[in-house]
């Protein structure tokens, strides 16, 4: 048997042409396998080993690929514009998780928005519900609220309605409709407390006041629920908080809304 590559195609052994394919085995070396083809003469029952142009063409193009991705970074440098902006971004990371650090409730919103949509940063709900969190403590209504949204979907924390009705009525009462929209859900439907359809539909009235037409829809289909002098307290109670959250003199311009139809 020989163990050396032919280009002839006759057995090495006896000249035979009557040749078939052979199996590789266990100590044919790296290099027969790569780019040679084993053959066993029919007549001799020798073993040899012909070059496979198929094998040398792929492990060509196997080698150049390889070379071209080694050499890639080289050849087609990255644009200095992108690598400005990557250094930029990694700045203003460092800068915002500095200011975060000390307290800084506006970086700390900033952050946990960051983490929560994946901007510059890996996805993480958790940080992002841990910076939200350190923000709405310290008043931010924003933070305030994505926290108690946090709390509700129970995303990055343990879901806990009670805490997230206790925090999303704080940006509501300052005027966010987002706030004002999930609160009159809560209300509405009982989560993290007792049903209140008078609550829920004074909430929506205020989130509808500002443009809202989910809050819109959502007061809408409690209206008829209602009785007249339900609808008469929570408009009341509505222009109240609305009082409450704007300076006196733009009250009566942006007071709730006009009063609904009777049910």
């Amino acid at each position: 048997m020989s163990g050396t590559a032919l280009m002839n195609k006759g057995c090495p052994e006896c000249g035979s042409a009557r040749l078939r394919g052979s199996s590789i085995r266990t100590g044919d070396t790296l290099v027969q396998r790569l780019v040679c083809t084993p053959l066993r003469c029919r007549e001799c029952r020798s073993r040899f080993w012909i070059y496979s142009p198929v094998k040398i063409v792929l492990l060509s193009v196997l080698l150049l690929g390889m070379a071209f991705w080694l050499v890639r970074d080289q050849l087609h440098p990255a644009p200095i514009s992108a690598t400005s902006d990557l250094a930029a971004a990694d700045k203003q990371f460092a800068r915002l998780s500095a200011q975060a650090l000390k307290g800084d409730a506006e970086a700390q919103l900033r952050l946990g928005k960051m983490y929560a949509n994946g901007e510059g940063v890996i996805v993480d709900v958790t940080k992002a519900a841990q910076w939200f969190d350190k923000a709405a403590h310290q008043g931010n209504a924003e933070a305030q609220f994505l926290y108690a949204s946090a709390l509700l979907d129970g995303r990055g924390v343990v879901q806990d309605y009670q805490a997230a009705l206790k925090w999303i009525e704080m940006p509501a009462r300052r005027g966010n409709p987002q706030a004002q929209y999930r609160l009159g859900q809560m209300y509405r439907f009982g989560i993290g407390t007792p049903v209140d359809k008078v609550k829920a539909y004074m909430w929506f009235n205020l989130a509808a006041a500002q443009g809202m037409d989910e809050a819109a829809r959502a007061r809408e289909s409690v209206v008829g629920q209602l009785k007249p002098e339900e609808i008469a307290r929570a408009q009341a109670d509505a222009h109240q908080i609305n009082e409450q959250m704007l300076p006196k003199t733009d009250a009566a311009k942006n007071a709730t809304t006009s009063p609904p139809a009777s049910p």
